[in-house]
């Protein structure tokens, strides 16, 4: 699909894989750290090259080898590469701790918000008067109130003029 076009990640060869024909195996120069371009690759700007440059077929997008080289890059030193790689990966850490305090966050909501109706519908959330009827006792005399009630009479559907 179309929005899958340059995505990429960094195979560390620590297991045995077989890659499909579609996809582009990059080799990077002692020059260029292969997390570091990866990181390009998926950036807005490395995103929106690859999709000025695709190609759309029938029922697939594609980018091949040469456009893909042509991408331009700065390429800052390798310690500097070093430095970016560590600060993106720091983030993205620092962003998976707050995802995960944010779901864990949602739980209690979900938890806490039944509890808190319950409480509500108590009573118990609020020092309560104790002159108050019941919520149970106001109802039904509401009900009683209702039922003793003359019935209303039915209202009679008026002809729409033409």
């Amino acid at each position: 699909s179309p929005e899958l076009v340059g995505k990429t990640c960094v195979f560390d060869g620590k297991q045995e894989a077989i890659h499909a024909g579609y996809l582009i195996r990059v080799k990077c120069s002692t020059r260029l750290i292969p997390e570091f371009l990866n990181y390009c690759l998926n950036s807005p700007e490395g995103k929106d090259y690859c999709w000025q440059v695709k190609t759309d077929g029938v029922s697939q997008s594609n980018i091949n080898a040469k456009k893909l080289a042509a991408l331009p890059i700065l390429l800052p030193t390798l310690p500097e590469q070093q430095e970016i790689v560590r600060r993106v990966e720091d983030l993205f850490a620092f962003a998976d701790r707050i995802e995960a305090r944010l779901t864990t966050a949602h739980k209690t909501v979900e938890r806490l918000t039944p509890a808190t109706l319950a409480k509500a519908f108590r009573g118990e959330l609020v020092p309560q008067d104790p002159d108050d009827e019941p919520a149970a006792a106001l109802l039904e005399r509401l009900r009683e109130q209702q039922a003793a009630a003359p019935p209303k009479p039915a209202r009679k559907k008026r002809k729409k003029n033409r």
